[in-house]
């Protein structure tokens, strides 16, 4: 009898087992698609939030900048102060004091000059920055001429000349003051207009008054100082601040109170200057200052104004002043020689400027 050996291997169904279905091609694309658009999302994040960072970096190095050129203007004004105040010392001022104060400032206006060449600055402003250097040299040279010309000016041989020569270096801080207002603050001004920053720079004058291209007029104030002799202008001096007229609104101002004025394109205040003294006065200054902190300051004089005659002076306003708020506004009449009250030459207003 035959066996035959147990098959002990394990059953295989008959039917095949299933695979696993094939992904969805479609699902696989959305999925590359969802996670390169977030890809990219995020690469867009990236880039604004760079981008946005390099605008704060730039805007603050304009507003950096800005605050450089006020700190720069206002030493070149406190400079022009100075210069002045020292050609106009009163009688019997030391002609040897006043030649070093002179070569003193003529130092401080060269250093001013190398702190503009190197204030740190965009390269959006290049032009009028170059323009604001070249105001700064020209009140340097000016500077350095006077005080060459003024020992001369202030003794008794070559006066004239020299006394000319000094008129003549006038023209050129008139120059100084063109190239400021006409062509570096206009270049400024544009360039942070386009940015969209909003930075108040001054109109700088370094000359205080045309009256000074006149050699009469340097002849006169160094007359005091000089060795020379100059006959005085007998009987009393001195001049008052009237009534002050903000036109177009024709709006008199009033010390109490405040006063509201409406803006305007063409705002301008109408000074009464009164000659209280017994003499006919030249070269009066008058002077307007708007505002706090960084002020508009503008000056004019009057050419001539006779003995008990009051003259009107206008003085137009070209920087719109803040607008909403109480401002400060302070009118002058400036002293004239051998005035002695002077309480009566100034006076300070609260003033609204509100929109029209």
């Amino acid at each position: 009898m035959s066996f035959q050996p147990e098959d002990h291997r394990p059953h295989r169904s008959s039917q095949s087992r299933e695979s696993p279905p094939a992904p969805d091609r479609q699902a696989i694309v959305l999925r590359r698609t969802v996670a390169i658009g977030a890809g990219l999302a995020i690469l867009v994040a990236l880039i604004f939030g760079i981008r946005g960072c390099l605008n704060d970096r730039e805007d603050r190095a304009f507003r950096d900048y800005a605050a450089d050129v006020r700190g720069l203007i206002k030493s070149s004004d406190s400079l022009s102060d100075q210069f002045f105040e020292t050609l106009s010392k009163p009688k019997g001022a030391d002609a040897l004091d006043i030649q070093t104060e002179v070569n003193a400032q003529r130092v401080d206006a060269d250093q001013l000059v190398e702190r503009a060449k190197d204030t740190d600055r965009p390269d959006q402003v290049e032009a009028g920055h170059d323009w604001l250097v070249t105001a700064l040299e020209f009140r340097r040279d000016a500077l350095e001429r006077v005080a060459q010309r003024l020992p001369t000016a202030l003794g008794k041989k070559g006066r004239k000349a020299a006394i000319e020569a000094i008129a003549g270096q006038m023209q050129a801080l008139l120059a100084s003051d063109v190239i400021y207002l006409q062509r570096a603050l206009p270049d400024l001004r544009r360039e942070f207009k386009e940015r969209g920053l909003d930075e108040r720079f001054s109109r700088s004058r370094f000359l205080p008054s045309l009256s000074w291209l006149a050699p009469d007029t340097v002849d006169s104030r160094l007359s005091r100082i000089a060795d020379v002799e100059q006959p005085a202008t007998p009987g009393v001096h001195g001049t008052g601040l009237g009534t002050v007229t903000v036109m177009p609104a024709d709006t008199t101002l009033n010390e109490e109170g405040v006063n509201r004025v409406p803006e305007s394109a063409k705002l301008t205040f109408e000074v009464e200057v009164q000659n209280q003294g017994e003499s006919e006065e030249t070269d009066v200054g008058v002077s307007i200052s708007i505002g706090n902190g960084e002020p508009i300051e503008v000056d004019q004089n009057i050419t001539r104004i006779e003995a008990g005659d009051t003259q009107t002076i206008s003085i137009p306003i070209t920087d719109a002043p803040r607008t909403g708020a109480v401002t400060e506004v302070t009118v002058k009449v400036a002293a004239v020689p051998s005035e002695g009250v002077k309480e009566n030459n100034k006076a300070t207003y609260r003033v609204v400027f509100t929109k029209s």
